[in-house]
Formats: structure tokens, C-alpha cells, sequence
């Protein structure tokens, strides 16, 4: 008899989880890294973010999340906000929403929580 199995048992995971698996929830940055990733000689711009906030996502506890959204990482790239957030400084909570122009790409943004 042949035991089945599941591959994602035998995969390494990382320290953190797509932005994604929040979009819509409210979050509040406590600090921000570089994420950068290299695929086929072709380096892609990313972020890591820590959250004050924790949450579940697939029955694990979360409050780091890697992003490579052009507009959420150029936001993030910003000197005076990394120093500010090495101050200790956190954001006002924030939102992950998909912006839809009347002209051009619809993107993600952060934008302030109601």
C-alpha cells in the first residue's frame, strides 16, 4: 500500500505571507524592509511590511506580508517614512484597496482605514 503524499508538508516557508491574503483588512505598518526578488536575470522591486496587527491565514498567525505592488512598494520606498518608522513610529491604519482610474490600469494602494 502506497501512503499519498501532500507536497506543501516538504516546502520551506518564508517569514511572511503575500499582502493579498489581507486585502480589504485594516492594518497598521510598524516597519518596513526591502524585498527585492531576481527571476530570469530580471530583478523585481518588493516590500516587506510588519504589521502591529496579527492575523490568521491558513491556521497560521501572521504580521509580516511581502508585496510587489508598483504603487504600495514605491509609497513604501519613501526615505522619510523608513526613518520615521525606525523612530518607532507607526502608520495611521491603512487599507490595501484596487484603484480603478477613469483612465489607464486599475492598481493597488494603501489608503487610510475608515
Amino acid at each position: 500500500m502506497t501512503t499519498k503524499m501532500d507536497i506543501s508538508k516538504y516546502k520551506s516557508a518564508g517569514d511572511s505571507v503575500s499582502l493579498k491574503k489581507i486585502d480589504g483588512q485594516k492594518f497598521t505598518i510598524v516597519k518596513v524592509e526591502d524585498s527585492n526578488y531576481e527571476e530570469d536575470g530580471k530583478v523585481t522591486e518588493g516590500v516587506k511590511i510588519t504589521t502591529e496587527e496579527t492575523f490568521t491565514i491558513d491556521g497560521k498567525m501572521w504580521n509580516k506580508f511581502h508585496t510587489t505592488r508598483i504603487a504600495i512598494v514605491r509609497i513604501l520606498q519613501n526615505p522619510e517614512l523608513r526613518k520615521d518608522l525606525e523612530k518607532g513610529g507607526s502608520m495611521n491604519p491603512v487599507i490595501c484597496k484596487s484603484v480603478h482610474p477613469p483612465k489607464g490600469k486599475d492598481y493597488w494602494d494603501l489608503v487610510p482605514a475608515k
